[in-house]
């Protein structure tokens, strides 16, 4: 049954202070693993694991457990996963060996996946439709202030060699966060919903979004011919298909499939793809650039992008004031804050140079990023949400999750090989280490060798932004053209204040 919260406003607090440690744990840990490295006496690569480890778990498991959130009551599976990650973090903090800290980390992100799709579901049900907006604008501002402290905290922490506190800080922070949802959520769950859960279905959309982003992941270091990757992918295709054939044929299914003949719900989620993979996956080559070829410290880099994520705390909210004014709007909104985005990788294109700064170079990009990023996520977020009846806002939670998460990884793996393809094949195999150095943004040698080295970099940093720009042109374009066929199909408004426009009977059928 529906209990009463003493306020959706406290409600809004507890919700959002376990978004704001999530977001800044994903950030955090970056800018300490050569010091973790060193402490180990372990390569970057195998250190790298400890972020690979959680962000697969944060990528395959969110739209599954955001179903079972609606079925068990959001409040319960939130509150578990808040205790898995705040104990995961202690272990963390403690680990003797780096296999133990993957391990953990690994543990640690299964946490981090279960309250994912919770805190976007909890907002959505203690706010009335017409508040909804803003309910997702300050959830917004609150992730994009994680943004922001991440790498400032995780650089601060991690000085004088102690890495350990990145992890033993989120201790009293989860504690706090359990109190507060313990006394300011309530627990939302139907009282006629007795489904049993599609635990095959869950075991083969988890299995295939992990083999999926498995072989994402390892694509970007081993190229898209390399053998593991391919069957990696292979596979995880093959189990995604066997899971859509079996959730058409099992009385309970996990995730009703008609959900994606939805035109509103797939353009949202469309555009969580390709954006991710165009911001997100581009990500760590902006940080590369600054702190490899540029010389900046992490602390250094971290603040760099301080004017975007400033901008994003403070126009979070209003954006999402924005998107629900918009109403049937709302996908225009979402194409012209794709546009913008692609707009700041074109000016990275006809402006970086050798001679660049930060300045001249990338604040102007990053505060175009600054302006896109809160419509976008606010348009897209509420473009999503609106599509389902309330009682699935956990799947539609978890959904944009998994969308983003595989966009992320699929981001990071194409836009590597393009700037490998481009380095290895323009300087010569006779500079050797200057040559694999480049690979890693740093400029190796003296003179000519040096000026030329410098320039296939920051011309493949172009490259870079060239498939950004397509990405995120071609998300709009896509989504235009389903906007057209929604319009003709007669969805004019958001499905919130309609029906669902699936082919069903009734929600409740819809809902099972």
């Amino acid at each position: 049954m529906k209990q009463q919260s003493p306020s959706k406003w406290m409600t809004l607090v507890a919700a959002c202070f376990g978004l704001l440690m999530l977001n800044i744990d994903l950030f955090i840990v970056n800018v300490a693993l050569p010091t973790i490295g060193h402490d180990f006496h372990t390569p970057l690569s195998t250190v790298s694991w400890t972020i690979s480890g959680y962000v697969l778990m944060i990528g395959i498991l969110p739209m599954g457990i955001g179903r079972l959130g609606d079925l068990w009551g959001q409040r319960a599976v939130y509150l578990a996963g808040l205790a898995i990650f705040t104990g995961a973090s202690l272990a963390c903090g403690l680990a003797s060996t780096i296999e133990a800290l993957i391990i953990f980390r690994v543990i640690q992100g299964i946490g981090a996946a279960i309250m994912t799709p919770g805190t976007l579901a909890i907002i959505i049900r203690a706010f009335p439709p017409h508040e909804h907006g803003l309910a997702i604008g300050i959830n917004g501002g609150v992730a994009g202030l994680g943004l922001i402290a991440g790498p400032v905290l995780g650089g601060l922490l991690v000085q004088g060699e102690n890495w350990r506190w990145i992890f033993l800080v989120n201790i009293p922070l989860g504690i706090l966060a359990l109190i507060l949802t313990v006394l300011f959520v309530p627990e939302e769950r139907e009282a006629n919903e007795r489904v049993p859960v599609d635990w095959p279905g869950l075991l083969l959309l988890s299995s295939g979004l992990l083999f999926l982003l498995f072989g994402f992941t390892q694509a970007g270091d081993e190229g898209w011919t390399n053998k593991v990757v391919i069957g990696c992918i292979l596979l995880g295709i093959i189990l995604l298909g066997l899971f859509v054939v079996i959730e058409r044929r099992v009385r309970w299914p996990l995730i009703d499939l008609t959900l994606f003949r939805n035109p509103p719900f797939v353009m949202g989620c469309l555009g969580f793809f390709f954006f991710s993979a165009a911001l997100f996956g581009s990500q760590p080559y902006w940080s590369l650039f600054l702190q490899n070829t540029w010389n900046f410290t992490p602390l250094q880099g971290g603040l760099a992008f301080l004017p975007a994520t400033g901008l994003i705390v403070i126009l979070t909210p209003l954006a999402g004031i924005l998107a629900q004014r918009a109403k049937a709007w709302l996908d225009i909104f979402l194409i012209l804050a794709l546009l913008l985005n692609g707009l700041s990788f074109l000016f990275v294109m006809v402006v970086l140079s050798s001679q660049s700064t930060y300045i001249s170079g990338f604040l102007p990009a990053f505060l175009m990023r600054g302006l896109a990023i809160p419509v976008f996520m606010s348009c897209a977020t509420l473009t999503v949400m609106n599509a389902v009846p309330k009682k699935l806002s956990g799947l539609a939670s978890g959904t944009i999750g998994m969308v983003r998460n595989i966009g992320t990884a699929f981001g990071v793996a194409v836009l590597s090989q393009v700037y490998l393809f481009y380095v290895n094949t323009t300087i010569p195999t006779s500079l050797g280490a200057s040559r694999t150095a480049a690979e890693q943004f740093h400029v190796l040698g003296q003179g000519v060798n040096r000026l030329l080295l410098e320039s296939n970099i920051i011309d493949g940093f172009k490259l870079i932004a060239l498939a950004c720009l397509l990405l995120c042109c071609g998300a709009a374009i896509l989504i235009f053209l389903m906007r057209i066929q929604a319009r003709k199909k007669g969805i004019t408004t958001p499905i919130q204040e309609q029906k669902p426009h699936l082919p069903i009977s009734s929600e409740s059928e819809f809902v099972r």
